[in-house]
């Protein structure tokens, strides 16, 4: 690590389209830093178990309601704008669910939902278990992006 800066190999295929498995990304450890998660910041995160890290999207913020229903994803009863899907869907099915995140809990999503396990699965996550801020996308080379 130098300065708090780490390389993370991205597997899977939870963030697709945005991320493919094999980027290589830059990331900012999150311990030092006061400054609240934004809506649509991609994060590497440490379950409870502490047994492995996720790499999700912020989607839901303290304190905020979030809803799955009719093949939509609200929040705080009004429908999210993800221009990051790509013409993906925000939620498949027509099932119903209900999250209530607390002062200190984090919404996170895979871009892919489909084939992501994410906060839907795990529930809200707090702040400390966001352990890392993506900044760059650095491999392969022609997609050199900040994040």
């Amino acid at each position: 690590m130098i300065g708090g800066l780490l390389l993370y190999r991205v597997e899977g295929d939870s963030m697709l389209p945005t991320l493919l498995a094999g980027d290589y990304l830059l990331v900012q450890g999150d311990g030092a830093s006061k400054r609240p998660h934004a809506r649509g910041e991609v994060v590497v995160a440490v379950l409870e178990d502490c047994t492995r890290s996720i790499l999700k999207r912020v989607v839901g913020l303290p304190s905020e309601q979030i809803t799955f229903t009719e093949g939509m994803l609200l929040i705080n009863g009004q429908k999210l704008t993800e221009p990051y899907l790509r013409g993906m869907p925000p939620y498949l099915g027509l099932d119903s669910s209900h999250f209530t995140l607390g002062s200190d809990e984090y919404f996170l999503l895979g871009d892919n939902r489909a084939h992501s396990t994410d906060s839907r699965h795990y529930g809200p996550l707090s702040r400390s278990q966001i352990a890392a801020r993506a900044i760059l996308r650095l491999w392969p080379p022609y997609k050199w992006s900040k994040l």
